[in-house]
């Protein structure tokens, strides 16, 4: 092999190297677009509810081009490799949850960003947070979702109590991190709304 033969393997190897360390890089976020199940089974009375939350989804004028952070993706080391992105906030992801879960109980959700005054029944989303991160090795994709939130309960325009509840979810997959992501996120919320809705529906009775 000449000089120059060997040059341009030894570059050509490189770009190879390279091509693959990027392609690497780039698929270490992972940009997801949760859709949440309802699973509640506790019925109110029913009738209009207030969904009082100035937590937004999106930045107007903005929409999809932003991405949320809702977490990150480490390697076992600890070392950051990229994010766990949605176009939605993760507080806007939490409130569109409880609207699911309290129009699966009945009552005809209206949602506002100011609380009505002498409103008859509403339920103030004070505070929210969700958090969903990755760790990645070499034979598999681990993922953990944190959700906490408070509700302020309104009655004939007073309040009247402030609920709180969290919940934690893990698993691990072998592939389809996506999958993956969405199948924890959905349980870590499950397990928070099945404990906060009948707390909610036994408040607005």
């Amino acid at each position: 092999m000449t000089f120059a033969k060997a040059v341009r393997t030894v570059q050509a190897v490189t770009l190879l190297v390279l091509v693959v360390l990027a392609g690497g890089c780039a698929t270490s976020d992972l940009q997801l677009k949760p859709n949440y199940q309802p699973v509640g089974d506790t019925r109110g009375n029913g009738g209009t509810l207030v969904l009082a939350s100035s937590l937004e989804g999106t930045v107007p004028g903005v929409g999809e081009r932003i991405h949320w952070i809702l977490g990150e993706v480490k390697d076992t080391d600890g070392k950051i490799k990229g994010n766990v992105t949605s176009v939605t906030a993760p507080t806007a992801l939490v409130r569109d949850a409880l609207q699911q879960e309290l129009l699966r109980a009945g009552y005809a959700v209206q949602i506002d960003k100011a609380l009505p005054q002498n409103v008859e029944r509403a339920v103030v989303l004070s505070a929210g947070k969700l958090m969903l991160d990755e760790t990645r090795s070499l034979v598999k994709v681990e993922a953990e979702c944190k959700v906490s939130f408070a509700v302020e309960i309104w009655r004939k325009g007073v309040k009247t109590n402030t609920l709180s509840f969290e919940s934690r979810y893990s698993d691990f997959a072998l592939k389809d991190r996506e999958k993956l992501h969405q199948d924890v996120l959905q349980k870590a919320f499950a397990s928070a709304f099945k404990r906060a809705v009948p707390a909610i529906v036994d408040q607005l009775k």
